[in-house]
């Protein structure tokens, strides 16, 4: 159920509390049957809803166990947050960018329910959150308090494009991107919309906004920013940030930027590769390493720059995998050891499977279109090795790379 400003409000009370401490069971209509017994049913309904949420939240492991425990949210706020760990690096980052241009606030447009704010205010700056959603800033303000950075934050309920921006501003924004039942990656389905996000540049000293990372490069680069980053955690690309007022020069085009986020979700760490730097890669035979680009990487364009930076090449020209004598042992990439190569037919894969002892499978097609889940049940083996199966097209046939993922 979708949650109501009263609702929420209601939770924050002392008999709100008192019902969300309460042994219950996990099940959610048990669990209103039992509070219903001390509440009404809308308070039962709320109760019920919110420990559902936390406990999506904690299960998620995109969140501080604590902070999991004590939020407050709905299921669409939650969708649509950042995790902690890449609030807390995207907020080291603007937070060096704002210092630079002598600023020690940040706007967070279409806060939600603060995950943002909170990775800005806890790298030192003072955050004003906006959100045209009562609930959301409610939330917000909530949850900045339960990660320990209240006192740094204020929140209010406004239209971003209503919002007075000074000149010196330095401002993030992650416009609601949801176009019907689903998420949207597309421009025009962005509120604030197209228009008000490529005045933002020119009208703030430096900032940062969120994109999918889906989004056509050409829309991306029609907007007045100087980078663009794709951003990667736990081998998805999960967010586009386009960033104005980082000291570069934007040129005929923003440049393009891959970033791994990885390590603690409270301190993490991040590794970088600038794109479209690098020669293309050359073009070789296949080496004693596979290297799979993470997601960021390939969605960046930076494959022959990570090709450059590890002494890498390529096997077919467009495919993005890379080979070596040698691991490339960065958060960039994911290294595979080829055991073996054989045709791309299922019965010359199997009988390579059996070869090699393998037991559970991995199938990682790229380029063609594999029946994933029947294959790794079809041709998983009785031995003890796992081995993953790099399926791919060179030319006008199939290939399969028999190997195992480097620890």
């Amino acid at each position: 159920m979708s949650l109501t400003l009263e609702q929420i409000e209601f939770l924050r009370t002392p008999a709100g509390r008192e019902l969300l401490d309460m042994d219950l069971p996990d099940d959610p209509f048990h669990a209103v049957q039992a509070l219903r017994k001390r509440a009404t049913p809308d308070e039962a309904a709320a109760v019920a809803t919110l420990r559902t949420l936390r406990r999506k939240a904690a299960a998620s492991r995109r969140f501080p166990e604590a902070f999991a425990a004590r939020m407050l949210g709905t299921d669409k706020l939650l969708q649509q947050a950042s995790s902690f760990r890449l609030a807390v690096w995207m907020g080291r980052r603007l937070a060096g960018i704002a210092r630079n241009v002598g600023a020690a606030e940040a706007i967070d447009l279409c806060c939600g329910l603060g995950a943002d704010a909170i990775g800005i205010a806890r790298a030192g700056l003072a955050v004003r959150g906006v959100d045209v959603d009562p609930v959301a800033v409610f939330c917000a303000a909530h949850n900045a308090r339960a990660a320990g950075v209240g006192e740094r934050c204020a929140f209010e309920t406004a239209d971003a494009q209503a919002v007075d921006l000074p000149p010196g501003a330095v401002v993030h924004v992650d416009p609601d991107r949801r176009a019907g039942p689903g998420r949207s990656a597309r421009l025009a389905d962005a509120s604030p919309g197209v228009g008000f996000l490529a005045r933002l540049p020119a009208h703030t000293a430096a900032g940062a906004m969120k994109l999918s990372p889906a989004l056509e490069f050409s829309e991306a680069a029609a907007l007045p920013v100087a980078e663009l980053e794709y951003v990667s955690e736990q081998g998805v690309c999960k967010q586009l940030l386009g960033w104005w007022g980082t000291g570069a020069p934007r040129g005929d085009r923003p440049r393009r930027r891959a970033t791994v986020v990885t390590g603690p979700i409270e301190d993490p760490e991040a590794v970088s590769l600038a794109a479209d730097v690098a020669p293309y890669a050359p073009v070789r035979e296949p080496g004693e390493w596979l290297v799979e680009p993470d997601p960021a990487v390939i969605a960046a364009e930076a494959v022959d720059d990570l090709a450059a930076a590890a002494g890498l090449w390529r096997i077919q020209p467009g495919l993005p995998w890379l080979f070596g004598d040698k691991p490339a042992a960065t958060p960039l990439a994911r290294d595979f050891r080829v055991l073996a190569s054989v045709p791309g037919r299922e019965k010359d894969v199997a009988r390579g499977l059996a070869r090699l002892d393998a037991g559970t499978v991995e199938i990682k097609p790229r380029g063609i279109k594999l029946p994933t889940d029947k294959l790794q049940r079809t041709l998983r083996g009785r031995g003890r090795r796992r081995i993953a199966v790099l399926w791919c097209r060179l030319g006008s046939k199939q290939r399969a790379f028999l190997c195992e993922r480097a620890v």
